[in-house]
């Protein structure tokens, strides 16, 4: 090295020059900051599940932050049994990364439907929050990343499925928030309560993330719920609540604002939300995940250095 430097006297110098000047690096470099959010699968049974092994796979090789699935673990014309969950559960724990999950309306709302085997829905919520989340905590392999669930708090112990973390400088949040108009019929007795007592909960849980966002000053805020949102229409919508509440709050805050959902099985990134003047609210944005025959995953990447703050990709799994 001696020697080199001796009869390379200017390469020796501009190479030292290059370090002081952080053009050339001698720290490693920094792992990106990156998450994923799949939802709507499996739907074809039994063959969409090698799919779902594929799909779990292929994420476990990318070692993301965590992996989150928007619910509707089934479609809307099968059978809602307890060996099924079960089926999607262990499946689900093959996730060697933080893995969060919140409910989407095929696996509960839906299953009184004659295809689905005419359960009540409300016991197979309960079900749900069984299996899934039988440790009063909101992902199946809890301890990885911490994570606070709203079954902590004080008149909303059943509501485990709600989540609130952080990570990368952005605050993130689960809204169990589903299809179906979020289960509110007017003029079924058993499904109006049961909505009342969960849009209570989420508009709580929802106060809440924003509240967090509001004392840690994060980068932006992630919401991940199952529903597409309406968010113009007044009558008899199940969604009119939330989405006055976290328009508020999401031109108060002012800082980037993600709602990562599904339902429809179609990748879109949209601006949907707009101001009494009709006018976009800029710093809102809506991503529906792929699903149904589409088994792939979006991933999200955050750049710290972006006033944007989210990078949105297309993650296609090779073989899917």
């Amino acid at each position: 090295m001696l020697l080199f430097f001796q009869r390379k006297p200017l390469i020796a110098y501009y190479f030292f020059t290059a370090i002081f000047a952080g053009l050339i690096s001698c720290s490693p470099k920094e792992e990106p900051l990156v998450f994923y959010a799949i939802g709507d699968v499996p739907y074809h049974n039994p063959e969409d599940f090698d799919r779902l092994d594929n799909m779990i796979e292929h994420l476990n090789a990318q070692s993301p932050g965590f992996t989150v699935h928007v619910g509707d673990i089934k479609s809307g014309s099968s059978l809602c049994s307890d060996d099924y969950y079960q089926e999607i559960y262990q499946r689900f724990i093959q996730f060697k990364h933080p893995f969060f999950y919140t409910p989407g309306d095929n696996e509960w709302t839906d299953c009184d439907r004659p295809l689905c085997g005419e359960y009540d829905p409300m016991e197979r919520l309960d079900k749900i929050r069984e299996i899934f989340f039988s440790e009063g905590v909101p992902m199946t392999n809890a301890g990885q990343m911490p994570a606070q669930s709203q079954s902590r708090e004080s008149g909303y112990e059943k509501f485990a499925e709600n989540a609130l973390w952080q990570y990368g400088g952005v605050v993130f949040g689960t809204l169990h928030i589903v299809g179906s108009n979020n289960n509110l019929f007017p003029n079924h007795e058993a499904k109006l309560a049961e909505y009342q007592e969960r849009n209570t909960a989420n508009l709580y849980w929802l106060e809440r993330i924003f509240q967090e966002a509001e004392n840690k000053k994060p980068l932006g805020v992630v919401i991940f719920l199952h529903a597409a949102l309406r968010y113009f229409q007044a009558e008899n919508n199940g969604f009119s609540d939330i989405t006055r509440v976290l328009q508020e709050k999401t031109l108060a805050f002012g800082k980037p604002v993600l709602v990562i959902y599904g339902d429809h099985h179609k990748f879109m990134v949209d601006k949907p939300m707009r101001t009494e003047d009709k006018k976009v609210v800029v710093n809102y944005t809506a991503v529906q995940v792929f699903g149904d025959r589409d088994m792939h995953a979006v991933k999200f990447t955050i750049d710290q250095n972006n006033p944007q703050v989210f990078v949105i990709e297309q993650e296609f799994v090779p073989g899917n």
